[in-house]
């Protein structure tokens, strides 16, 4: 990539996740800004609203960052977020075989 295009992708932020909640949402936002990526919320009009949930299951609340922290943020998200994820899995995982 040329100097022309750097300075092109500087500024563009990509999604890095979807949430339901106002809470969640900033709760990953603060996690990033408290490590240095300028990550921001789209979509999220106060922590006390929650938005509807579109058709498919996406929130309109996405956590956005800058592209070039993309991969950055995508493992500090899963080294903080991982845990409660498989956590998850776990319980559902129980639920079917207890059927």
């Amino acid at each position: 990539m040329n100097e022309s295009e750097d300075r092109d992708r500087e500024g563009v932020f990509v999604t890095l996740a979807h949430f339901a909640r106002s809470l969640e949402a900033e709760m990953a936002r603060e996690l990033l800004a408290n490590n240095g990526i300028d990550a921001v919320l789209q979509g999220a009009s106060s922590v006390w609203l929650e938005p509807l949930v579109e058709p498919g299951g996406f929130s309109k609340i996405q956590l956005l960052v800058p592209e070039d922290e993309l991969e950055r943020a995508r493992q500090l998200y899963d080294a903080f977020f991982g845990a409660e994820r498989q956590a998850l899995r776990a319980l559902e995982n129980d639920e079917e075989v207890d059927d």
